[in-house]
């Protein structure tokens, strides 16, 4: 039997959404700060339009975090 990396926990949108709340942002003001459209900010968020790398080197900045921090505290929710 092949050995199978599987994971579960929240989706990068979920991720997203979390810090989004916990920094008391709205998608409205996410969406102006990225420049796109407050529809095209909650496809991100739900998982229906994947993030470029340079799509989530600016969420991070955003939020005021490095970019290696940020997917770091991505990766450290994951279980695996």
């Amino acid at each position: 039997m092949k050995n199978k990396l599987t994971y579960s926990s929240i989706t990068l949108g979920d991720y997203i959404r979390k810090i989004r709340l916990e920094k008391g942002y709205s998608q409205y003001y996410m969406a102006d700060a990225l420049d796109i459209s407050q529809n095209s900010y909650c496809l991100l968020e739900n998982g229906q339009t994947k993030a470029s790398l340079d799509r989530i080197i600016q969420v991070a900045l955003i939020f005021k975090l490095s970019p290696l921090g940020f997917l770091e505290g991505y990766f450290n929710q994951i279980d695996r």
